[in-house]
Order: structure tokens, then C-alpha cells, then sequence
């Protein structure tokens, strides 16, 4: 009997022992992973690396979401994103995300972006008090992980362009540092003017050039309504 207590004793040894070694190999290779800027879970925030990208989700050129969610100070805030006057850079950040730290730091300082809304979205669960060191007072911060959602944002840093009149996401996607991600949206905004230039009717344009509406809105528009004396004015031969 005692000698079956002993073998017991010693395979339940055995096992803790292996068991202990399998835990630190995994420790081992997590710590490997995240040193490489990986991750193994799939509700982490992925990290940014190399040229800056963009992403081809049905996201772009489809409507913009208006931000619901809390300020830094713990308030309830909505912020109207389609429709707005001036267009919206949404940058989906993280204070945990060694990649984000960069971003923190340019968007503290000048962006070079005229009439731009800058608005920081963060998850629900970040840290009050480095979310409070990081933004400081100037950045604009709201809490939404309803945002991170509706945006379909794979991870961060990500950045969502929308432009505001039309309320249609421009561009979208992300890049090692600022400078890339602001070349990115340079693109995109490009890529809107042509877009727009393109389906613009010209004078050659007959149903352009012919429309009732839009001839009356001109006229009316310059001060030229029913009964006005130039129309009239005999028919210049020209």
C-alpha cells in the first residue's frame, strides 16, 4: 500500500513538473510574439508596420456613422460626423498600442490639416489616467467601442476620412508614422477630386445645358425673375 502511495506521489510530481515547464515555454513564446509586434489574441489591437495602406472594405465611399460614446470627463457626447460642414479625420487609437504612440504625439501638435475635425475614438476599457496623460487638453477624445464597430476598424492605429457635406467615408487605413497616413489622405482626397470633376456636367452637356430647373435657379440666383426687362431684350444675333 505504501508503495502504490509513493508511485502516486511521484507521477503527480512528475506531472506538475512538466506542467510547469509547458507554462514557461508558452511565456517564453508570447513574450517572443509581442517583442516581434505580434499578437495571439484576436481582440488585440493590431500594430501598424511598414508603408502606410489602405484598406478596401465596403467601408470607403459608403456612409459615414455619427460618434456616440464618453468624453475624458465622463460625460455622455455625440458627435455629428455626416452632414458636418467641414470633413472629419476619425483616428481610432489605443494607450496600450506601442504603434499608437507616435500619433498621440503628432496629433498634439500641428496635423497640417485645414478645416479638419481631428476626433480621437478609443475602446471602452482604455486607461482613464494614460488616456489623460496621453491626449492632454488640446485633443479631442471620445470612448465608443460602438464606433470601433460601425466603422468595421480591424485595429488600431486606423484612421477613417469623411467627408463632411456628403457624409461618404473618403479614404480609410493606417501606416507606421504620421507622415505616411497624411500622404494617404492626400491620395484620397485627390482621388475625390478627380472623381468629382469627372461626373461634373459641362456646357456641352445637354441635358445639362438644357434643364429648366437648373436654368431658373441661375437666373433667379442673379436677380432675373419673371418680368425682368433683359428678357425682353431683342435676341443678339451672335
Amino acid at each position: 500500500m505504501l508503495a502504490v502511495v509513493i508511485a502516486e506521489g511521484v507521477a503527480i510530481l512528475l506531472l506538475g513538473l512538466l506542467v510547469a515547464g509547458l507554462l514557461r515555454s508558452h511565456a517564453e513564446i508570447l513574450r517572443a510574439l509581442h517583442d516581434l509586434g505580434a499578437g495571439v489574441d484576436p481582440d488585440e489591437t493590431a500594430h501598424a508596420s511598414g508603408p502606410a495602406t489602405a484598406t478596401t472594405s465596403a467601408l470607403t465611399g459608403g456612409s459615414a456613422h455619427d460618434v456616440a460614446g464618453v468624453d475624458p470627463r465622463g460625460d455622455a457626447v455625440a458627435v455629428a460626423i455626416s452632414g458636418a460642414q467641414h470633413d472629419t479625420l476619425l483616428a481610432f487609437l489605443s494607450t496600450g498600442c506601442d504603434t499608437c504612440r507616435p500619433f498621440w504625439t503628432a496629433i498634439n501638435g500641428d496635423l497640417g490639416l485645414a478645416d479638419v475635425r481631428v476626433l480621437v475614438v478609443v475602446s471602452d476599457e482604455e486607461s482613464e489616467s494614460e488616456l489623460a496623460r496621453l491626449a492632454g487638453p488640446q485633443v479631442e477624445v471620445i470612448a465608443s467601442t460602438a464606433a470601433w464597430e460601425a466603422y468595421e476598424v480591424p485595429g488600431s492605429p486606423h484612421f477613417v476620412y469623411v467627408d463632411g457635406p456628403s457624409g461618404l467615408v473618403v479614404g480609410e487605413g493606417t501606416g507606421p508614422d504620421w507622415p505616411a497616413v497624411r500622404g494617404l489622405l492626400t491620395q484620397a482626397n485627390a482621388d475625390r477630386t478627380a472623381r468629382s470633376s469627372a461626373s461634373r456636367p459641362g456646357p456641352d452637356d445637354a441635358e445639362w445645358r438644357d434643364n429648366p430647373s437648373r436654368i431658373d435657379s441661375e437666373l433667379l440666383a442673379a436677380g432675373i425673375g419673371p418680368g425682368h426687362p433683359s428678357l425682353a431684350a431683342p435676341v443678339d444675333p451672335e
